[in-house]
């Protein structure tokens, strides 16, 4: 039992719309991005976590002895940067875990340092800012989800969890030490790959889930339903505009942790022809942005719109158009992704010219005397895609 439990999900919590995204992601389902070809099976008995750095006392911790620190629950969505618009490199989960402040107070954090850097046994890097630790959401060394141990694929035995910050940046999995050092003295796996220095906040974001895009909607009273999220205030409200109308309010599902996604529900006259639909997420003050853009370098942007055919007479289209349909748009899209990728690389300036790439093998080296890490034995994975001059892999 967790010292400090997340709060009861209330009765009705979820929408009973078929087909719409489920408030916490099955384990078997929850999204996987990797820069490692294969997930690490780690052995449980071996495997320490390691505080080192620029701490007043090096530490080190057991699965076991992280088991019986004071451990909180929180329902967080975990969001990939490389996420598209409308994409599903996003999911939700309860975590269990330490909070990673109290790891840090136990060993005592020099005050030169400002990164916590954490590293994976795969031999990945994040760096996160020191302060990020002591405000918003609680970053967590997670230990499991949604009941259950982590899965191998998200991080068994220990991942970093930081909710509101991208998934690249903050969420290390298969943690095999926490370095307190400086931003001037270190750099991270994807420092070196050209993106952003300092971890970026989850910008808030929002998915049509139902009807599908290039589905076929019978014509009358219909249901468009989807999530939304902004993981770092919470999600306020959730607006659609039907063929570029006016925006419409739509029902929101209880407000459980503003780290947690939102469904919603919105009910809208359809009439036979095609229609357009769009939603875009309000958080307190802050709007989601409009203007489209790729994933590189903040997260990508716009609204998330799909198409519907509404047939006249009750007539249904052959089976195989709106499924040919929606692979001819799913295809156009990712194109247009790969398009827009490189011009966004190049107006921030990577790749920079070879002379002037930051080394980062002083960062990654071992020294001869450091602990032998546990054994690892690969499992299998798929899906490699290369992504600049690292390798980006989905499990």
């Amino acid at each position: 039992m967790p010292a400090r439990p997340a709060a009861p999900v209330p009765p009705a919590a979820e929408f009973e719309v078929p087909g719409i995204t489920p408030l916490f992601t099955p384990n078997r389902s929850f999204y996987v991005t990797d820069t490692a070809l294969t997930a690490p099976r780690v052995d449980r008995d071996r495997w320490r976590l390691r505080v080192r750095g620029l701490v007043e006392r090096e530490l080190e911790f057991s699965v076991q002895e992280l088991l019986e620190m004071e451990l909180v629950e929180v329902d967080a969505t975990l969001v990939c940067v490389h996420n598209p618009v409308g994409g599903d490199r996003i999911s939700s989960a309860r975590w269990l875990g330490v909070p990673l402040g109290a790891l840090l107070g136990t060993a005592g954090v020099r005050p030169e340092s400002d990164q916590v850097l954490t590293h994976s046994v795969t031999g990945f890097t994040a760096g996160l800012p020191l302060e990020m630790v002591g405000e918003g959401p609680t970053p967590l060394v997670a230990l499991g989800m949604n009941d259950e141990p982590l899965t191998i694929r998200n991080g068994f035995p220990a991942r970093l969890l930081t909710p509101g910050i991208w998934g690249a940046d903050a969420s290390t999995k298969w943690l095999a030490t926490i370095e307190l050092t400086t931003w001037a003295n270190a750099t991270d796996y994807w420092d070196a790959r050209g993106w952003p220095r300092v971890p970026g906040a989850v910008k808030p974001g929002s998915r049509i889930d139902v009807p599908a895009d290039r589905s076929t909607v019978a014509s009358g009273p219909a249901i468009a339903a989807g999530i939304a999220w902004a993981p770092r205030r919470g999600v306020s409200g959730v607006e659609v505009a039907i063929d570029g109308g006016p925006w419409q309010s739509a029902r929101l599902s209880p407000h459980i942790a503003p780290t947690l996604w939102r469904q919603w529900a919105l009910t809208w006259q359809a009439e036979p022809g095609e229609h357009q639909l769009q939603v875009r997420t309000l958080s307190g003050d802050e709007v989601q942005e409009e203007n489209p853009a790729p994933p590189y370098p903040q997260g990508s942007s716009g609204y998330h719109t799909i198409r519907a055919q509404v047939p006249d007479n009750g007539a249904q289209p052959p089976r195989w158009r709106p499924r040919l349909a929606h692979t001819r748009a799913d295809l156009t899209g990712r194109l247009r992704l790969a398009a827009n990728a490189p011009p966004a690389w190049r107006r921030h300036g990577y790749p920079p010219p070879t002379g002037l790439r930051r080394p980062v093998a002083s960062r990654t080296a071992r020294p001869a005397t450091a602990p032998t890490e546990p054994a690892l034995t690969p499992a299998g994975c798929s899906n490699v895609e290369r992504l600049g001059s690292g390798l980006w892999v989905v499990c």
